[in-house]
C-alpha cells in the first residue's frame, strides 16, 4: 500500500500531463484569485480534461461563494472540493462532490479542531497545512507529530505545507497519512511545475510502504 499523492497548483496542461505520467493520484487547481496559482475557469476546464480515469481533479477555493463552488465543478469537471478558507462545517456541503477541509496547524488547539468537521456536511478527507499567511502555499511545515493526534477521526488525512522531494519520506513515515499534497516544492516558480521535482517527491512519497510502517 502506497501513499496518496495531490499535486497542487497546476497551472498548465503540459505540467497537468507530466503530473499524471509521473504518478499522481490527484491534481489540485487553485481557483483562489489573489493566489499566484489562479486559474480561470476555461483553464482549469482544459486541466481537468487531461484526467485519466482514476485521476481526481481537486478545485481549491478559500472563502468563496457556494454558488460560484457548484459552478466550477459543474463547468470545470472537478471530481472534488477543496476548501482552505475559514469555511465552518456547516459550510462543507451541497456541491455534488466530496469535500476535502483544509486547516492551517499552529498547535494541538488546531488539530482538536479539525474534529469539529466529522460527520458534518461532506466531508470526505482533512488536509493538515502549515500556518504560512495567507491561505497556503507557502512552504511552512507544522509539527508532524500532531498528526497521530487524528488516528481515530474515521476520515483520511492529507499532510502538506512546507514538502519537498528531499523530506517526503521522512513526512510520510512519521505520520502515515492517507495522502500528501505539495505545489511549492516542486516549483521552479510559482504555478510552473520542475517536473524532475515532481518525479522524485512521487517516487519518494510512494517508496515508503505504509502497511510494512504497521508491522
Amino acid at each position: 500500500m502506497s501513499v496518496h499523492v495531490k499535486i497542487c497548483g497546476v497551472t498548465r496542461v503540459e505540467d497537468a500531463r507530466a503530473v499524471w505520467a509521473a504518478g499522481a493520484d490527484a491534481l489540485g487547481l487553485n481557483f483562489y484569485p489573489r493566489s499566484p496559482r489562479f486559474v480561470q475557469p476555461e483553464v482549469a476546464a482544459a486541466l481537468a480534461r487531461t484526467r485519466p480515469a482514476l485521476g481526481a481533479v481537486v478545485g481549491v477555493f478559500v472563502n468563496e461563494s457556494p454558488d460560484v463552488i457548484r459552478a466550477r465543478v459543474r463547468d470545470c469537471g472537478l471530481t472534488a472540493v477543496q476548501l482552505h478558507g475559514d469555511e465552518p462545517p456547516e459550510a462543507c456541503a451541497g456541491f455534488g462532490v466530496p469535500v476535502i477541509k483544509a486547516l492551517r496547524v499552529r498547535g494541538p488547539e488546531d488539530v482538536e479542531r479539525a474534529r469539529q468537521y466529522m460527520g458534518v456536511g461532506d466531508v470526505a478527507t482533512l488536509l493538515l497545512d502549515g500556518a504560512a499567511p495567507g491561505y497556503g502555499g507557502g512552504g511552512v511545515t507544522f509539527d508532524w507529530s500532531l498528526v497521530a493526534q487524528l488516528v481515530d477521526v474515521g476520515v483520511p488525512v492529507l499532510v502538506a505545507g512546507g514538502l519537498t522531494p528531499g523530506n517526503v519520506a521522512q513526512a510520510v513515515r512519521a505520520t502515515r497519512p492517507y495522502g500528501v499534497d505539495v505545489a511549492s516544492g516542486v516549483e521552479t516558480s510559482p504555478g510552473i511545475k520542475d517536473l524532475e521535482a515532481v518525479r522524485t517527491f512521487i517516487r519518494s512519497a510512494k517508496t515508503v510502504n505504509l502497511w510494512e510502517r504497521h508491522t
